[in-house]
């Protein structure tokens, strides 16, 4: 009888230790490891992903490498069929990409200034498009579809002046002038010799233009609301492609499981330019958006050795954000779900420095203000505040923006964006700090069950939906 009574409890206690260390493992796996972090950085932002160019074929193998993980982790595929009849974790996008035929120029008061010669064309998504002057000072508030002509101040950091005109875009100017740089002046030949390039989307047309002195000296004399226009011929349209890796995990509730949330990043970066000061010329990324798809992959992870939650969630790693949002925007006109189940979009972008302007540990939500979901992430336990930057218009200058246009609550999740390594060969690993990337991404992972488990809708506040 002794011996059965031993024998039972030593089989309780066996039973008891199984259940702790699957508990143990459990907490284990649902913790972010700095490891873990660690080794998906060290494969994306190396040299020999050389920078993850926008359509290129690193860029490719970016995306065959984050779903062959969404794969490990047991996610369902949510990509294109593959060699053997089955879906995949990948997602081809055929990009349609015009060229001009011939240099465009810039009209103005009965003058014209050819890209090469008085002007450079930085970027462009169409072959025409036209507004009415309007001088302001960097960092000014645009009015939408104007030709914003800025003077850039001689002692202006070069970082500044990128942000400055991005920010000017996003801000729905339809042409952005700037007087050249010494920057672009000792650069004006290498630009001149770029092939110019566009691919049609549904966002709204816009340029960025450079200035040579003159040329600026003749607009700045012009009056606001003078008529400018920017157009060139086109040449016969050509054929690219950008890739997606999208993954998601199927709600377990009857009614909730049909409404969708999606965690995203974009995973290209501007790979290898030739042209570039110094002797690196590898444009690794760390931070611009290796540290966000590393976030993205660790959630996956995270969500999938937990309990099946409620809703639906998608997560996808978008292609050539750099080059237009094209990733993202064949995903928003192609859902594979119902528009009307899209919940909510939250994009991590550049979360792997802390942003001195927040408290330690703090992240910030573009366009917090815009919605209800950041404040009640926030309840919930989410590091989240405003933005403390918003005159950089972050929110315009992510893939969330894509979503956001047409209708779909979606916001970035970001720490920082503004350091001097932005879009330039040093961002580099060594400028991750690995604790606060791996706290960061940890921290939100309670909070993004909160919304999965839960009936919460948010919406737009009356007036702030883009």
């Amino acid at each position: 009888m002794k011996r059965n009574i031993l024998r039972l409890q030593l089989a309780a206690l066996i039973i008891m230790a199984a259940i702790v260390l699957a508990l143990g493992q459990t907490a284990a796996n649902s913790t972010v490891e700095e490891r873990n972090v660690r080794a998906a950085m060290n494969f994306l932002a190396s040299d020999a992903m050389q920078g993850r160019g926008s359509g290129t074929a690193f860029e490719r193998i970016t995306a065959e490498y984050v779903g062959s993980q969404f794969m490990q982790f047991g996610l369902e595929p949510a990509g294109e069929i593959g060699w053997d009849g089955r879906p995949g974790y990948v997602q081809t996008v055929t990009i349609s990409r015009n060229s001009f035929a011939s240099a465009p120029v810039l009209h103005y008061s009965g003058k014209t200034a050819e890209h090469g010669k008085e002007i450079i064309t930085l970027r462009t998504n169409t072959g025409k498009v036209s507004g009415t002057l309007q001088k302001i000072e960097l960092g000014g508030k645009v009015n939408p579809g104007s030709a914003v002509y800025v003077r850039v101040p001689a002692d202006t950091e070069p970082q500044a002046v990128s942000q400055g005109i991005q920010a000017l875009a996003a801000g729905g100017a339809s042409i952005v002038m700037i007087e050249e740089t010494a920057q672009y002046r000792s650069n004006w030949s290498n630009l001149a010799g770029r092939r110019l390039g566009f691919t049609a989307t549904t966002a709204k047309p816009g340029v960025t233009i450079v200035l040579s002195k003159e040329t600026a000296a003749q607009i700045a004399s012009l009056a606001d609301g003078t008529p400018i226009e920017f157009s060139g011929t086109l040449a016969p349209a050509q054929t690219t492609n950008t890739w997606n890796a999208i993954s998601k995990l199927t709600g377990s509730d009857a009614k909730l499981s049909s409404e969708v949330v999606v965690l995203s990043s974009h995973l290209d970066h501007v790979g290898v330019r030739d042209n570039a000061q110094g002797e690196d010329k590898i444009f690794n990324g760390a931070d611009d958006d290796a540290s966000g798809t590393v976030a993205v992959m660790e959630l996956a992870r995270t969500l999938a050795n937990g309990k099946r939650p409620k809703r639906t969630v998608y997560f996808a790693c978008f292609g050539s954000e750099e080059a237009g949002g094209y990733g993202s925007g064949y995903f928003a006109d192609n859902l594979p779900f119902p528009k009307e189940k899209f919940v909510a979009n939250m994009q991590f972008e550049m979360i792997g420095r802390p942003d001195s302007k927040v408290k330690p540990e703090e992240l910030w939500l573009t366009g917090y203000e815009r919605s209800n979901l950041g404040p009640e992430l926030a309840k919930r336990g989410a590091k989240l505040v405003q933005d403390p930057h918003p005159q950089e218009n972050f929110f315009q200058r992510s893939d969330n923006y894509t979503l956001a246009r047409r209708g779909i609550v979606a916001h970035t999740v970001s720490s920082f964006g503004l350091h001097a390594d932005y879009h330039r060969a040093s961002d580099e690993l060594d400028t991750i700090d690995f604790t606060h990337m791996t706290r960061a991404i940890d921290s939100m992972v309670k909070p993004i069950e909160w919304l999965l488990n839960s009936d919460f809708r948010p919406a737009w506040v009356p007036d702030k939906q883009p």
